[in-house]
């Protein structure tokens, strides 16, 4: 469900063991902070074994039940990150004879891993990952991890995840008379985590500069009816922004990009994410992908419909992954700066303020001369691990620049 998914709830088990099920079939609901899916299954046979319960939480990658296929192999599906908008999940195979002995991993180098019953509980009960295992496997004798080593592995990450997971605020809290204690909702808790694991992992710098937009507003306001009337829906901000953040980012290509432990994976596509805010007040991002290559007409309507599946519950896993940069639109609640959170594994997020009109002074034939203009503030959130001040507050002034002069760069012949 993208690659800054990292776990899934699941909601309902559609299937039961013994149950004979065909490819297609939906095996199970799941849920994370974007959007609830179905799982299917991608091959026929039947549901030897469920390994994660209703409620439970599960890491992409992790097996979540056991199925015999009709081929007589043994497969073990889970949740895949790049894979639930098409498939939803994924087969390793096993010849059916070796279930007993091994645990297959599709991810690990080595070609098995022999575990004994014991341990295979043990791994399935603190849901133990195949590089976990791999790690463990490289001081085995025989690629066989026994219980003594396995159980001394959990000790010592139970003592890491201890000290690095304490709050702030360890004493526990009573509610005064009148106070009202709303129970975070499991999408709430979910955005909350990953908000916390961003600012962990990356050192956040925000830059704020001030965009004229007076050309922008007079170029909208002009065409915005025969838009509307040509083409069925609203002649909106979003898809003249974007024109210009694209332009930007592929002048500073290192912004377009994310982040894989110590690599830096520049994206070739510019895909842009943009927050759209619910009526329960949570929040999603669908994505708009390859915005660069799209003509002024078509990221509009892209736009448009993006936002009405986002706001009626209707838009898919794949709408919501993949994308390369993020901005978020804080203007229309009438904030004018904000200082927004990276969406890992990206390297930056930008965030538009408010367009009012203030007193600016600008050259009029080599005079300065105080004028009202149409301004706004950008705000450029980016990780300082990799992104400097340089390229920070570079990609913002250029940004400036293209927003100026956007009218300019628009296809009329689509109006």
């Amino acid at each position: 469900m993208g690659e800054s998914v990292i776990e899934a709830v699941v909601l309902n088990w559609c299937v039961q063991e013994g149950e004979t099920i065909a490819e297609g079939d939906t095996l199970l609901e799941v849920a994370t902070d974007k959007v609830d899916a179905e799982v299917p299954a991608t091959c026929s046979g039947t549901i030897r074994s469920i390994l994660v319960q209703k409620g439970e939480v599960v890491s992409i990658g992790a097996p979540i039940a056991v199925l015999e296929a009709k081929n007589g192999t043994i497969q073990l599906t889970s949740i895949q990150a790049s894979s639930m908008a098409a498939h939803g999940s994924t087969f390793a195979a096993i010849p059916a004879q070796d279930l007993a002995a091994t645990t297959p991993l599709p991810s690990c180098s080595k070609p098995r891993i022999l575990l004994s019953p014991l341990v295979k509980g043990i791994i399935r009960k603190h849901r133990i990952q195949p590089s976990e295992l791999e790690h463990l496997v490289g001081n085995a004798k025989n690629n066989r991890i026994k219980k003594e080593v396995l159980l001394d592995y959990l000790k010592q990450k139970s003592k890491t995840s201890n000290t690095s997971e304490l709050h702030l605020f360890q004493e526990p809290i009573t509610p005064l008379e009148g106070d009202e204690v709303l129970q975070m909702d499991r999408v709430r808790k979910l955005i909350a985590n990953r908000m916390v694991q961003s600012k962990k992992i990356a050192p956040h710098v925000t830059s704020f500069i001030r965009a004229d937009l007076t050309e922008v507003v007079e170029w909208r306001e002009k065409h915005k009816a025969a838009f509307g009337e040509k083409y069925g829906i609203k002649l909106t901000y979003n898809p003249l922004f974007m024109v210009a953040i694209a332009r930007a980012l592929q002048a500073f290509p290192l912004l377009n990009a994310v982040v894989f432990n110590d690599q830096i994976i520049k994206r070739k596509q510019i895909n842009i994410g943009f927050a759209v805010a619910l009526p329960d007040g949570n929040l999603l991002v669908p994505v708009v992908k390859n915005v660069a290559e799209l003509n002024f007409v078509t990221l509009a309507k892209q736009i448009d419909v993006l936002i009405s599946k986002a706001r009626s519950g209707t838009i898919t896993p794949d709408e919501l992954t993949g994308a390369s940069y993020t901005i978020s639109n804080i203007g229309c609640f009438g904030n004018q700066m904000g200082t927004p959170i990276i969406v890992q594994p990206q390297v930056a997020i930008l965030a538009l303020g408010t367009i009012e009109k203030r007193p600016a002074v600008i050259d009029v034939g080599g005079e300065d001369v105080i004028a009202i203009r149409n301004e706004m503030f950008l705000s450029h959130t980016y990780d300082h691990r990799i992104i400097d001040g340089a390229i920070g507050g570079g990609f913002l002034k250029h940004l400036t620049t293209e927003l100026k002069f956007l009218p300019k760069n628009v296809d009329m012949s689509c109006i």
